[in-house]
Order: C-alpha cells, then sequence, then structure tokens
C-alpha cells in the first residue's frame, strides 16, 4: 500500500486569483485616499476664512478716533484689499504673511498654509461710515493648487451690513472645484 503525501502550499491559479483581486482593491481603494487626503488639507480654508470674517466684523463695529484739531469717532470702517497670500498656492504648506491690511484686522496665520488667502474690501479701499444694509463689504477668498496642475479650487465667503449695521456674512462658502 502506497501512502499519499500530503500536499502543503497554494497553487498556481490560487495565487493568481489573490493577486488579481488585489490588484481591483488597491484599483478602487488609492484614488479614493488620494481624494480624502485632497479634502483634508480643504479643512483648513473654513476655519480661516471665519477667523477673517470674525476679525473684520469686530474691526468694523469698533469705533476709531481721528487725530486733528477737530476729532471725530466714526465706526463701520473696512480696510484696503489685502493682497494674496502666499504669492501661489502649492501642493506644500508655505508660510502666511500678513501684509498691512491683515495686520489692521489683527489677522495672521502662525501655522504653514497649503491654500493662498485674500480679500477684497468694498471699492478696494479702506472707508467709513458705511451706510445700513450695505452688499459686497468683503470678500474672504481662498485659492488652492493642491496637485500643482495649474486648475484653482476657490473658496468664498461674501460680508455686507444689516439693517443694524452690524456685519454679517453669507450663509455658507461658494466653492468652485473644492479639490480640483
Amino acid at each position: 500500500m502506497r501512502r499519499e503525501r500530503s500536499r502543503a502550499g497554494f497553487t498556481l491559479i490560487e495565487m493568481m486569483m489573490v493577486v488579481g483581486i488585489l490588484g481591483v482593491l488597491s484599483a478602487l481603494a488609492i484614488p479614493a485616499f488620494a481624494m480624502m487626503i485632497a479634502r483634508s488639507k480643504t479643512a483648513e480654508v473654513a476655519g480661516n476664512l471665519s477667523a477673517m470674517y470674525k476679525h473684520a466684523a469686530s474691526y468694523y463695529a469698533s469705533e476709531r478716533s481721528n487725530r486733528g484739531s477737530v476729532s471725530s469717532v466714526g465706526g463701520h470702517c473696512t480696510v484696503d484689499d489685502a493682497q494674496p497670500s502666499p504669492l501661489a498656492p502649492s501642493k506644500l504648506k508655505q508660510p502666511f504673511n500678513a501684509d498691512a491690511s491683515f495686520r489692521e484686522l489683527g489677522f495672521t496665520l502662525s501655522d504653514f498654509v497649503y491654500f493662498q488667502y485674500g480679500l477684497a474690501s468694498a471699492g478696494g479701499t479702506s472707508s467709513c461710515q458705511h451706510q445700513p444694509n450695505s452688499s459686497g463689504l468683503y470678500t474672504f477668498y481662498a485659492h488652492g493648487d493642491l496637485d500643482s496642475d495649474g486648475t484653482r479650487s476657490t473658496f468664498e465667503l461674501a460680508a455686507g451690513s444689516d439693517a443694524y449695521n452690524l456685519l454679517f456674512h453669507s450663509r455658507g462658502l461658494y466653492i468652485d472645484k473644492e479639490t480640483e
């Protein structure tokens, strides 16, 4: 009587099936993972635009005194347009350098950022004594190019004043090509 040896291991077909299944799973998982990474990088935008708005609202509501022989107290002031910083968005984090308008608002970022931040002011210049129900006092924006392909994503938050001349912002962000 002949004894059969038990075989241990896998056949070539079984191994090929496993490799094929792993290939299909990775073809599905890698793009999804890349999209999740891009979406996580956009998370900085909402917080930073909200902080810009809060600083602008505080600046808008505070009273300022002009110096001179005749002193006047004014409120409801806006700042000049702020130059975008950093100069160009990149897939790498860069330092944010606040220009004079950002510094006047008291807005700065100590962390490096993926997006380029700026603000457009009503008329492009600083002014005071805005009338109630003024629309378009500020547009806060962020531009990104997370994969350095030249296509930019845009996030904007618009602000105006209400009947009590208090600054308010739009209900949500305008978003174009969120993750490009």
